[in-house]
């Protein structure tokens, strides 16, 4: 049911928040790291690394339809904190309208952009067309993510973070076993892996439609919600485009170190591809948080209480530390067990040396990260929207540079050193603006 995270015990509303995200989010991955596991085993390096080259494009269109449904969220967070009811009605009227014109947009782009982005991000002749076939029905697929997105990130905003994952764990158990079934049996090959995750989000979507139809009448909305007032359509807008735009800037500065990834060759992809999985994997808690974070602090904002968004994040951050230490140990003492769960035992050496070499110098890293993705959510949430999107200019920069310096100097090292690099430089510059935007605000 929907909470008010602007009331309560503070340690107990971000945990019964979170650890619904937090299983959420570890789920998601785990049906990714499925379709990389099972690519890998059952059909071999190329399609492993076609794969490889096509998530990230795919990751491009899927982090458009999050990040926009994530920022229309923060508006009715905001409102719902405020117990305004009249304009928590009318920005959902506005936020269901934009989100069906968004999906039809990315959808026609995303058919027209498949084979010049795979060009752009040099992805190698030999294994071009498995990607453009896993993309042709990830992108056919997006109006199931936007469905699922949408609906999820509005019950989100509300407080309820725990029937978006009741949905999502029966999604990622058909997933798993779509997986198996249309690439073993069916023979389906990439295009398999890819189908099973677009009707395994369909059907998160449709289960989260029905649902909300019929238990959740705080997101119904009446002719009379539809009144595009101006200043609250320039308001969803902007919150959801900086949003977008900070998380599409992100994703297109790692399209563009991709190329770089890709100039290495197919065993360096996939060997990046090994490490990264699990990398994200251990990353899953800092989403968590940062999710977390953008709606505590959205309700409290609209509530104006600053001491509980101070207090807040002062938490968020110290569990983020704490998860960053069991994970240097992890990884430290398990690397290569867990890079050959990718790659398979017969993979070249330095297949898998490489995947081992970026998890642990990824790891350590980790104390910048959760400051990064926690204080970003939360300026957000303040509508201070400006300084994360900068955070993400400054990441393409550095992504940039890396391909035309770091990567011919250093090879895969400068791969492995480029985001743990992104990680530190944002995280100096916008906890101490964070605190700074907290102070004035609070005033």
């Amino acid at each position: 049911m929907q909470k008010k995270l602007s009331e309560g015990n503070i340690t107990k509303s971000l945990i019964q928040f979170a650890l619904p995200i937090l299983i959420g989010v570890c789920l998601q991955r785990v049906y990714i790291l499925a379709d990389t596991i099972m690519v890998g085993r059952l059909l071999g390096t190329d399609q492993l690394a076609a794969v490889g080259a096509a998530s990230v494009i795919a990751n491009l269109f899927i982090d458009l339809c999050t990040s926009f449904t994530n920022g229309f969220g923060i508006v009715v967070a905001q409102f719902f904190g405020a117990n305004d009811e009249k304009h928590t009605k009318q920005s959902l009227a506005i936020t269901y309208t934009l989100a069906a014109a968004l999906v039809v947009v990315l959808t026609i782009s995303g058919f027209l952009l498949i084979k010049p982005l795979l060009i752009l991000t040099r992805t190698p002749a030999s294994i071009i067309s498995f990607s453009m076939d896993y993309l042709r029905i990830l992108i056919g697929g997006l109006i199931c993510s936007m469905v699922y997105n949408i609906l999820a990130n509005l019950l989100r905003s509300l407080g309820d973070s725990t029937i978006p994952l009741i949905f999502l764990i029966v999604s990622v158990s058909l997933n798993v076993v779509l997986d198996y079934s249309l690439i073993k049996f069916f023979g389906l090959g990439v295009k398999g892996a890819a189908a099973a995750t677009v009707i395994s989000q369909g059907f998160a979507g449709f289960g989260c439609l029905i649902f909300c139809l019929f238990k959740r009448k705080i997101l119904h909305v009446k002719k009379t919600d539809f009144v595009f007032q101006s200043t609250l359509i320039k308001k969803i807008i902007s919150q959801g485009s900086a949003t977008a735009l900070m998380f599409s800037v992100v994703t297109l500065s790692t399209l563009i170190l991709q190329t770089g990834i890709n100039s290495l060759g197919t065993d360096m992809i996939a060997g990046y591809l090994a490490g990264r999985k699990y990398l994200e994997l251990f990353m899953i808690p800092g989403a968590a948080l940062a999710m977390t974070a953008g709606s505590f602090v959205s309700q409290n904002y609209g509530a104006n209480n600053y001491h509980r968004i101070k207090e807040g994040v002062k938490q968020l951050i110290l569990i983020g530390f704490t998860w960053a230490a069991i994970s240097f140990v992890i990884l430290f003492l398990f690397a290569k067990p867990i890079v050959i769960s990718v790659t398979g035992k017969n993979a070249a050496i330095h297949i898998i040396e490489s995947g081992i070499q970026y998890l642990k110098i990824g790891v350590c890293f980790f104390p910048f990260l959760f400051v990064l993705v926690i204080t970003r959510s939360s300026l957000q949430g303040m509508n201070h929207r400006k300084t994360p999107v900068f955070s993400s200019c400054i990441e393409l920069i550095v992504k940039s540079l890396a391909v035309f310096v770091l990567v011919p100097f250093f090879d895969f090292l400068g791969i492995c050193i480029t985001e743990p690099l992104v990680w530190l430089i944002n995280a100096l510059w916008l906890f101490p603006m964070y605190l700074k935007y907290l102070k004035r605000d609070w005033k």
